[in-house]
């Protein structure tokens, strides 16, 4: 027989049929360990009884008779005496099973049932551990192709667990879930509505972690994250253009235009990797809900009996108002809840305000919002307010009316709009906002004053109407694919006029030129006999008013041009993925041109930005105002405006080391130490006159220099 276990472990391996005698003596030696345990547990049976658990799990492969025994003499070993066995056993015993499972002598699903319910056992290490190995399995077992036998037997599982097991174990099995649906393992929607289910839990803990998963950023979706190559590819390439302009940044003359489009280019370079870290669809669990309707009233329902933690009730609110938002539901008895706490002195009002514009959308009816808009205006929005509350305030109705535009009152929107001349900044850029929006929505609202020019752009898709909507005509970004066209007819026309032969070049010149001396002519004649009829008639000969008849008439010539190329684009041609790398391209391109008119920003072509399923606290914090600077930062400021500037004037010395003229001491040398000076006695007796040529004197001396 070998002198140690791990002798005999080697041995076994290289010849299982000779040692299968020794195998048995150590397995029924286990055995009465085990029971010897129960009787008197000590620290040095312990660690024997490990060693030999630890033996027969690594050979036990070998001797098939075994397969089924060792096992469940474990399973039932760990399950009814966990709470007396000591924690080093413990880990022994579930250490030995995973080495069970990873050679396929113990079935997975059994061994998930039996950790889930270890869960609960009072040791974090063990935990942890169980955890780990419970995650990294599925995800195994899942890598090639879903299991979905499997997955639906412990989903089914957890989901039993969450009301009868304990709060730690139900903890840990959302946990679980919740990790797995962020490697995409578990991302389907009996996953969301499992973890759903336990924000409904009366532990807090259980429910604070399925609130979290929804409110948080973190829940990827896996069709907005994996990409095609070829998206990739053009990714790439854009990011790789603007690096390359940042790149070059540093050695190139810094001049003030392209040290704009430097920055401009380092924003859209930011958001292109924002973009690729963080893709759309990332709240893709709220859309998986199976009844939403069902699962906002009864978290409404829990809410109104909840006993908790204002924080957690906050948190119980934000995802009412995110379910009722996203699946646009009614749900008529959250806002009154609200305005129950919409209060300028609450901590938490920002946020309270963001979940009441998070629950607005178009279907709501105008009567059930308008009280909460009232309610907003006389809490927040006052004179007696400080510019900060008035800010957040303008700021909230500016969301509301973002996505119930119906709500808001024609007296009430004009009352606010008045702020925009309030000295304070915040207050003024926020009413300035709340006097764009409605621009764009519904200009008639507004006072003559505030409505602006109108624009062809602006309104489209809005009604006045409730319940109506205006469905897209056009593609958005058609518009660069038609100026793009254009730009490529040009080169082209280009290209054939230098191919062509210099006496074809000759002809076309001549006929150009004789093309244009006649439209002169016809121009000039149309002028005149125009000249003539003004005159006659006596109407509108001022210049403004022709000059304003001009613009209009060629703005709408151009955008009925593009209107009709578009409507070409959409109904005779198909677009193909060449199409939309091009409209692509020609966005970045004038994203980073970032042309402005007439001292105003150049709109986009394409629509309106939309305001997006999900609210952040930071749109309505939001107040345009800098803060008061320290005396540290004002100084900080002041050196770098004047990094190699040098202040006052000395005259250098011919020697550095030499002392300083008597002249100079003098003027150093108090009052008294030179009252006695000849020059200050003769200084103190001259006369009026003497002082003025004196002065005269000197003035003319300077004037020569």
């Amino acid at each position: 027989m070998a002198s140690s276990l791990p002798t005999l472990q080697n041995l076994i391996r290289r010849d299982p049929t000779s040692y299968k005698d020794d195998f048995a003596v150590q397995y029924e030696y286990l055995k009465s360990k085990i029971s010897l345990f129960f009787v008197s547990p000590s620290s040095e049976l312990n660690a024997e009884i490990s060693e030999l658990i630890m033996f027969v799990s690594h050979v036990l492969k070998c001797y098939p008779k075994y397969h089924e025994e060792f096992p469940k003499m474990l399973e039932d070993l760990i399950r009814k005496h966990n709470s007396i066995l000591p924690s080093e056993f413990r880990v022994v015993i579930c250490k030995s099973l995973i080495i069970l499972r990873n050679r396929d002598l113990y079935q997975p699903v059994h061994l998930m049932k039996l950790f889930f319910e270890l869960l609960g056992c009072p040791d974090r290490t063990l935990r942890e551990m169980l955890k780990l190995h419970i995650i990294t399995d599925i995800r195994n077992i899942n890598l090639k192709h879903s299991n979905n036998k499997m997955n639906r037997a412990i989903q089914a599982f957890i989901h039993t667990m969450l009301f009868k097991a304990s709060p730690i174990a139900a903890k840990i099995a959302i946990q679980i879930m919740i990790e797995l649906y962020k490697k995409h393992v578990w991302n389907d929607s009996k996953t969301v509505n499992i973890i759903a289910d336990a924000c409904l839990s009366t532990h807090n803990k259980v429910m604070v972690t399925a609130l979290k998963f929804f409110l948080t950023n973190d829940t990827t979706s896996k069709d907005a994250e994996e990409e095609d190559d070829s998206d990739e590819e053009n990714r790439k390439e854009k990011c790789k253009k603007m690096s390359s302009m940042l790149r070059t940044a540093g050695v190139t003359k810094k001049a003030r235009n392209k040290m704009k489009k430097i920055e401009r280019a380092r924003l859209i370079l930011r958001k292109e990797k924002k973009k690729k870290r963080t893709p759309e669809g990332s709240f893709f669990a709220v859309h998986l809900l199976n009844d939403p309707q069902t699962f906002s009233e009864k978290l409404y329902k829990q809410l109104n009996r909840l006993n908790e933690q204002f924080e957690v009730k906050l948190m119980v609110m934000q995802l009412i108002a995110r379910v009722v938002g996203v699946h646009q539901l009614f749900l008529f008895n959250f806002y009154p809840y609200l305005q129950k706490y919409l209060n300028h002195s609450q901590v938490h009002c920002t946020k309270i305000l963001a979940a009441a514009a998070q629950s607005c959308h178009p279907l709501i009816p105008p009567d059930v919002v308008e009280p909460l808009i009232k309610h907003i205006a006389n809490t927040f929005i006052s004179d007696h307010q400080t510019s900060e509350v008035m800010a957040v305030g303008i700021n909230a109705v500016r969301e509301i009316c973002l996505r119930c535009p119906l709500a808001m009152e024609k007296d009430l929107l004009q009352d606010l709009t008045q702020y925009k001349k309030h000295t304070d900044k915040g207050v003024s850029t926020a009413a300035r906002s709340l006097i764009g929006l409605f621009r764009t929505v519904n200009r008639s609202m507004l006072s003559k004053v505030d409505q602006g020019r109108p624009d062809e752009n602006v309104g489209v898709g809005s009604s006045t109407d409730y319940g109506a909507a205006k469905p897209m005509e056009n593609i958005p970004g058609i518009e660069f694919l038609n100026s793009s066209d254009e730009e490529g007819e040009e080169e082209e026309e280009e290209e054939e006029e230098e191919e062509a032969e210099p006496g074809t070049k000759r002809k076309r010149l001549s006929s150009i030129t004789s093309n244009s001396s006649r439209s002169k002519r016809a121009r000039t004649a149309s002028e005149s006999s125009n000249s003539k009829k003004r005159k006659t008639s006596g109407g509108c000969c001022k210049r403004t008013c022709c000059s304003r008849g001009r613009t209009v008439s060629e703005g709408s010539v151009s955008s009925s041009k593009v209107k009709k190329t578009a409507d070409e684009w959409i109904t005779d041609k198909i677009l193909t993925e060449e199409d939309y790398k091009r409209i692509e391209e020609k966005r970045l391109a004038w994203l980073m041109e970032g042309k402005q008119q007439k001292g105003k920003r150049q709109r986009s072509p394409e629509r309106m930005e939309d305001h997006g399923e999900i609210l952040n606290a930071a749109n309505i914090e939001h107040i345009n105002k800098h803060k008061k600077q320290t005396k540290e930062e004002r100084l900080e400021t002041i050196r770098q405006g004047r990094p190699d500037k040098k202040f006052g004037f000395k005259k250098a010395k011919m020697d550095p080391h030499a002392s300083t003229s008597n002249n100079a001491k003098s003027k150093m040398k108090p009052y008294m130490m030179v009252i006695h000076k000849r020059q200050l006695r003769e200084k103190s007796k001259k006369s009026f006159v003497q002082r003025q040529r004196d002065l005269k004197a000197k003035l003319v001396k300077g004037n020569k220099r």
